[in-house]
Order: structure tokens, then sequence, then C-alpha cells
């Protein structure tokens, strides 16, 4: 049976407050993930300044820890360097003291 023209309006307005309603909360959803959106892009512009100062902190402190193992290895061959001649003095020393003795 057919309904009557006041019973279609009815549900033409339900349907239309149906609608309506859903149109405003996919609104408010929308809001929000647009403000979720804006947060992510200030979080991951944070993340990448972070980033890029830490990736100069790396640099600075492998520029040093290079800097620290050329000194450290400078020092060393300078003590190796200061042992070969203290035991070339030694040995000369030595090598005199025999000498010595040995024309007495």
């Amino acid at each position: 049976m057919a309904k009557s023209p006041t019973a279609q309006i009815h549900d033409l307005a339900l349907d239309l407050r149906t609608a309506l309603e859903r149109i405003e909360t996919l609104a408010r959803d929308s809001a929000d993930a647009e403000r979720e959106c804006a947060e992510l892009r200030a979080l991951s512009d944070r993340y990448r300044d972070d980033l890029a100062t830490l990736r100069q902190e790396t640099a600075l402190l492998r520029q040093r820890f290079d800097d620290q193992s050329k000194r450290a290895e400078v020092r060393a061959n300078r003590a190796w360097g200061f042992f070969v001649v203290l035991v070339g003095a030694i040995l000369s020393l030595a090598a005199g003291l025999i000498v010595t003795l040995a024309r007495k």
C-alpha cells in the first residue's frame, strides 16, 4: 500500500535529519583529524630538528675522537722515540765504562 504524502514527507524529514547528523559528525571528525594532523606535523618538525642537532653533535664528537686518537698516536710515537734515545744513551754509557775499565 502506498504511503500518504504526509508520511512520505515525514520520512524524508527523518532521512534529512539523519543525513545532517552524519554530516555534523563527519565535520567534527574531520576537524579532529586536521587538528591531529597539525599536531603530528609539529611533532615531526620537532623530531626533524632534534635529529639535525643530534647529527651535528655526533659529527662534533666524531671529530673530537679523531683528534684525541691522533694526539694519542703522536704521544705514543714520542714515548717510543724517547725510549730508543734512552736505551742508546744507556748503551753508550755502558760501552764507555767498559772501555774505561778495560784500559786500566
